[in-house]
């Protein structure tokens, strides 16, 4: 490793092994890391070595802050960093540079011949400047989502897909729910349908996602109470950051429906007569963002979960009058005789 170091040793130049220098550092962060990242970023570091890394930061309770100029050909790789890191747009940020709790400054610097080096300075009088610049950037940046959203809306095209192949569509429903940074909606069409999802771990992901941000709603078509009651019980010990509503009454088609952050949407017809196998239950299916259907979609959706409240707090009604009838309750008198004595008449 080629390593040069100034006198008080507050600046280092690494030549070698800059990958392993870098998580060494970034592995002793305590409190904050913030980071400007540029398009080149996964030139110089792996973005999955770096994530094993960031997951045990964010575990930590460490906070993590990016600043970059997202683009629509860089949105998958932002969208993995979303997991770890609050992200923020800012035009033309050309350098990737990590600050570690306010004390390290961290930079890469590439040569003639595009050979990186890593520039790591604790000089306090300058990181605190750095750090200062971050936080007034950090003030007037753009958060992820809205800029994601601006980015879709300028350069959005429709597309439709017709999906029949079973493992296409468990792939897409799963990438989508991954790749989701706002928030999924889910219709099940019979409670079978959502046990089968439960097998093939799409409950586990939806669960994963809320805990990436996510707000995550499924409404289910179920009368049988007993079954109802089995379903709230396992959503409350296993799923319990998933909001979940219960139809009473039994939808026209057999089908699932899930919404990624009001964009795209999966409509899988499904069926519950026919074997457990992956094959059997999930039929063809449609993976589309087409405008007029998505907002038909959405509207379903919150029609039918504003129904399924109502439903529900008519029940809770029904059980509460029902708790009370056939108790004959006495007709009672309370009496209480009131006096009032001024000062002058107690003297």
């Amino acid at each position: 490793m080629s390593l040069n170091r100034s006198a008080d040793n507050e600046i280092r130049v690494v030549s070698n092994s800059i990958i392993e220098n870098t998580i060494q550092m970034i592995s002793k962060a305590t409190t904050n890391i913030d980071c400007f990242i540029a398009s080149d970023f996964t030139t110089v570091i792996d973005p999955e070595i770096l994530s094993l890394k960031l997951l045990k930061l964010k575990q930590k309770g460490l906070k993590l802050r990016m600043i970059s100029d997202i683009g629509m050909k860089d949105d998958s790789f932002y969208r993995g960093f979303v997991n770890y890191f609050d992200i923020r747009h800012f035009d033309q940020i050309g350098c990737n540079i990590i600050l570690i709790d306010g004390t390290n400054f961290m930079t890469f610097l590439a040569n003639t011949k595009n050979k990186f080096r890593l520039l790591h300075i604790s000089d306090k009088s300058f990181v605190s400047a750095q750090q200062f610049l971050f936080d007034s950037l950090w003030r007037i940046a753009l958060p992820f989502k809205e800029k994601i959203k601006e980015i879709e809306y300028g350069h959005r095209k429709s597309f439709t897909k017709n999906i029949s192949k079973s493992s296409d569509i468990l792939n897409i429903m799963r990438r989508s729910i991954t790749s989701s940074i706002d928030e999924i909606l889910v219709l099940f069409s019979e409670y079978e349908h959502l046990m089968h999802s439960k097998k093939f771990r799409i409950l586990n992901l939806l669960e994963e996602a809320t805990r990436n941000g996510n707000k995550v709603r499924i409404i289910v078509y179920c009368e049988n109470n007993k079954i109802k009651d089995g379903l709230k019980i396992m959503f409350n010990e296993k799923f319990p950051h998933i909001s979940v509503q219960f139809l009473q009454k039994s939808l026209q088609t057999k089908m699932t429906t899930m919404i990624f952050d009001r964009r795209t949407f999966l409509d899988v017809s499904t069926d519950t007569n026919s074997n457990k196998r992956l094959q059997g239950i999930m039929g063809p299916s449609v993976y589309s963002n087409n405008e007029i259907k998505l907002n038909s979609l959405i509207s379903i959706f919150e029609f039918l979960w504003i129904q399924s409240d109502i439903d529900n707090q008519k029940i809770i009604k029904e059980a509460y009058f029902k708790l009370f009838r056939g108790f004959s309750l006495p007709d009672e008198t309370y009496k209480r005789n009131w006096m009032f004595e001024t000062t002058k008449q107690k003297e």
